[in-house]
């Protein structure tokens, strides 16, 4: 049976999801946040983004790639679907429905060139840092203004009086 929220919360992981070759499309109504971009292989483009991939492990970070040709068509290897593209059995179980869902029509040199593009390119994903979000100023001040901004106010009291 599975917790009524999947969605990480809970702590629950959706293993299934993560068999899913090419999770997290853009297309869907929680799109990622593009960081950089890592490299090129052939004409495949791999870049760094952030996003909730429906794995249960909340927002984390993947690579991301698209052809030249076709950028709005994406394919995503989130940071907990990693340790997947370190086997033999999984790498050609995951490599072929990527290179279908990039080019169609598939070759083994299609899928080759993804998998090369995937092997080079995890360490970059591996070493990636927390989301930009998370690295924005945090001080008081900053907090105080947000809390503002959202018509929320803290008190304290001091002899019994409320102080704002």
């Amino acid at each position: 049976m599975q917790p009524k929220d999947a969605g990480g919360e809970s702590g629950y992981v959706n293993f299934a999801a993560l068999l899913k070759p090419g999770i997290g499309n853009t297309e869907d109504d929680n799109p990622t946040i593009r960081w950089r971009e890592v490299g090129k292989k052939g004409d495949l483009r791999v870049e760094l983004h952030y996003g909730d991939f429906k794995t249960g492990h909340g927002r984390q970070a993947a690579l991301c790639l698209y052809k030249e040709d076709k950028p709005q068509v994406q394919c995503f290897v989130p940071l907990s679907e990693m340790w997947m593209y370190d086997h033999g059995e999984s790498l050609a179980m995951m490599a072929k429905p990527l290179a279908e869902k990039l080019y169609g029509f598939v070759t083994k040199q299609d899928c080759f060139r993804v998998l090369d593009a995937i092997i080079d390119y995890l360490d970059d994903l591996r070493k990636s840092p927390p989301e930009p979000e998370f690295m924005k100023c945090r001080n008081l001040s900053a907090f105080l203004q947000s809390c503002e901004d959202e018509g929320l106010e803290f008190f304290a009291e001091k002899n019994g009086k409320r102080i704002v």
